[in-house]
């Protein structure tokens, strides 16, 4: 208590009072007031009363006692450079008081209700995953994959095929989406040694996916298209090769027994059009095994 006495008294020297008492416990009071804050306080009114606690306390009347034994101290100064060190303790303390009032307004700023909506963990995964849908037909033989090509579809696949060891087949609808995750679904069905099928529409991405299957069958009024890839950013990344990537589906395609003169044309089409083959060209090319009635 004779410290703090001591120095609201202005008896200690202006350079220990200024220095330590303070310069560097405020820098310390500055970095605490965090701690009354979420995360280390998550209940909003919780985290109000500990910061307006902890303003009154350190930011008001720590404060004064802080300035008010600075100012004393000034006054016992004798030597010639008196003058220069009164302003030194001004700038010092005005510096002090611009940093605690930035302070009180952050904090008091991160304590708005919004801060304190609860964040879900899973909802990047839940957004992508409500992009497609996996589901089995009745007799729980076929997959029925429709939707967009993300992130995730691939292990959401993987999961359910182990959950179903009877499944033969992958009846695709999609228009296309991530070129890696087509990859993958693809692999994982030649992996797997499953069937694939398109009623409908299968374009980009999905036909990668519908290469994949030891059979390929399309329904009457199906379609397969197919376009160049092409990135779906505002910025150019020039160390993304487009090119690079599309050369490994045309190796993929070759491995699963597509002819050279299909490959050829493949990725002709731009990205903004779509090249839709015909049955006749699906069949001779080796894209499609079967054309259902």
């Amino acid at each position: 208590m004779r410290y703090f006495r001591d120095h609201w008294q202005g008896k200690h020297a202006l350079f220990h009072a200024l220095l330590v008492n303070l310069l560097l416990l405020r820098a310390i009071i500055l970095f605490a007031d965090r701690y009354t804050l979420p995360p280390f306080i998550p209940e909003r009114f919780d985290a109000l009363v500990a910061t307006i606690t902890f303003t009154f306390l350190f930011h008001g009347i720590v404060f004064v006692w802080q300035v008010v034994g600075v100012l004393r101290a000034t006054k016992h100064l004798s030597s010639i450079l008196a003058n220069i060190w009164t302003c030194v303790a001004y700038v010092a303390i005005a510096l002090c008081l611009t940093f605690t009032f930035m302070s009180i307004a952050a904090s008091f700023r991160a304590l708005t209700p919004e801060r304190f909506i609860p964040v879900n963990p899973t909802a990047l995964e839940d957004a992508r995953a409500a992009q497609y849908s996996l589901s089995l037909n009745a007799d729980e033989t076929r997959v029925l994959l429709t939707g967009t090509f993300t992130h995730g579809m691939t292990q959401k696949l993987t999961a359910l095929l182990d959950q179903h060891p009877n499944v033969t087949g992958i009846i695709l609808s999609s228009e296309g989406g991530h070129i890696y995750e087509g990859r993958g679904v693809a692999y994982l069905i030649r992996i797997r040694n499953l069937d694939t099928y398109v009623l409908d529409i299968c374009k980009s991405a999905c036909t990668t996916a519908f290469i994949g299957g030891a059979k390929r069958y399309l329904g009457p009024k199906a379609q397969l298209g197919f376009h160049q890839y092409k990135l779906e950013l505002d910025r150019p990344t020039p160390l993304y090769d487009l090119k690079g990537e599309q050369e490994k589906e045309v190796r993929f395609y070759r491995e699963q027994g597509i002819s050279e003169e299909f490959l050829r044309q493949v990725f002709l089409t731009p990205a903004s059009g779509i090249w839709f083959p015909s049955e006749e060209e699906l069949l001779s090319a080796g894209v499609v095994d079967e054309v259902m009635e």
